[in-house]
């Protein structure tokens, strides 16, 4: 049996800055890949998931926002993600729950990437990025602030884990357990709380319905009652 492959998980100091461009350690361009192999990097190529409820319920933006606030910064949010998603070739899938979107996964026979519905601040440049990676990678892990993620991708899909691990330190640890090479993206701010509203507004593209909502509503804050 062959041994597995000496995993890389990337080190900080391997790391691009917050919100920066996809980037990652690439191997030598003039490797050679095993016959037969497919090249994940074309978008058209790759399986794209939307999936909810990894920030959990629009409600952990209170007591900053109202409930009614919340859950409209929360749609804004997600609309922008799909948005950045449907900017690829072919993309245009309704959000899932994780557990399902795994599954789904595991039936592929090509590569695959998971992209967390709430991240306003994605652009199909950062999924480019992702899906790019996967040529020279088994895995990409995309972390954000607070031990979340915003994409977890796998060039075969037979390596989704099962069960409900949902955070980022058990996705690398199902990955490294399999030897597999891992390359991490930059890190993005995550929407954990109301006080992350306008750090990931700052962040967003040109046209987002979320920052634009995060400026409308700085105006009309009204605390929610505890």
């Amino acid at each position: 049996m062959t041994p597995p492959r000496a995993p890389y998980a990337g080190g900080p100091a391997r790391r691009r800055t917050r919100d920066s461009p996809a980037g990652g350690r690439r191997p030598d361009a003039g490797r050679v890949r095993p016959c037969g192999h497919r090249p994940a990097g074309d978008a058209g190529t790759v399986g794209v998931e939307l999936v909810t409820g990894l920030a959990g319920p629009a409600d952990r933006l209170c007591p900053q926002f109202t409930a009614e606030q919340a859950a409209t910064l929360a749609a804004a949010a997600a609309a922008d993600t799909a948005r950045a998603v449907r900017a690829l070739p072919g993309r245009a899938r309704a959000a899932v729950p994780l557990e399902w979107a795994l599954a789904g996964i595991r039936r592929r026979r090509g590569p695959a990437l998971l992209v967390a519905a709430e991240t306003p601040q994605l652009s199909p440049d950062l999924l480019t990025g992702a899906i790019g990676l996967l040529d020279d990678f088994d895995a990409v892990l995309g972390p954000t602030t607070g031990d979340g993620w915003w994409a977890f991708g796998l060039r075969e899909p037979a390596h989704a884990p099962l069960g409900p691990s949902t955070g980022l330190g058990s996705l690398t640890v199902a990955a490294l357990r399999l030897g597999l090479r891992v390359a991490m993206l930059p890190t993005l701010h995550g929407l954990c709380d109301g006080a992350d509203v306008r750090p990931v507004a700052a962040r967003c593209p040109a046209g987002s319905l979320f920052a634009a909502t995060a400026v409308r509503l700085a105006h009309q804050v009204t605390p929610a009652q505890p």
